[in-house]
């Protein structure tokens, strides 16, 4: 008989998504929730939701050129912050207006405190000195958002720490037992001249 498989039971499938988006209509009186966070097999903090979001910074001191609320679609993933028109371009792949991810890397996220035109804003300041203003529905959805970006920062962190710890790799492993002419043809693109 041939060699057994082993299964564990807590395996996913390479082909089941990470989250998944629910296209249901919203009536008129039906206000849009954010999905809880959730960790998942090692998958850093994922949250999804509609929050105001307000450029206010482009730099240290510097305000941005356009400092209006927007209302968009938010997705926290991987120390990332994503933005969407709504959760339709967001399972198209289409970020709003084309941006790229905020990185959370070395980021600042807390309650704006002397922000007092609108409730439940938050701030994330990103280590490039830009500032970003965040408003939820109420105090619990700024909370849960303050709490998955936070936790989304200090994830990347930590990710950096052990990145940086890992051992050297070792010199004597397949390249050691090459000969010369071999590490040529396996290193070089071009063959030396003779």
């Amino acid at each position: 008989p041939g060699p057994q498989e082993k299964s564990s039971g807590d395996e996913r499938p390479a082909t089941e998504p990470l989250f998944k988006v629910l296209d249901t209509p919203l009536s008129e009186g039906d206000e849009p929730t954010t999905l809880p966070a959730q960790r998942d097999h090692g998958y850093s903090v994922q949250m999804e939701g509609y929050l105001g979001r307000k450029h206010d910074l482009e730099g240290p001191n510097k305000k941005a050129s356009n400092r209006s609320w927007n209302n968009l679609y938010c997705v926290l993933r991987n120390s990332e912050l994503t933005f969407y028109k709504d959760a339709k371009n967001l399972a198209l792949g289409v970020p709003y207006h084309g941006e790229e991810p905020l990185a959370l890397r070395h980021a600042i996220c807390e309650i704006a405190a002397n922000y007092k035109k609108k409730k439940h804003v938050f701030k994330l300041r990103l280590s490039n000195g830009s500032e970003w203003l965040f408003h939820g529905k109420d105090e619990e959805e700024m909370l849960s958002w303050l709490q998955g970006v936070s936790t989304a920062i200090n994830e990347s962190q930590s990710i950096r720490i052990k990145a940086q710890s890992l051992p050297l790799p070792s010199v004597t492993g397949p390249d050691a037992s090459l000969g010369k002419k071999d590490k040529e043809k396996r290193f070089s693109f071009f063959p030396k001249k003779k």
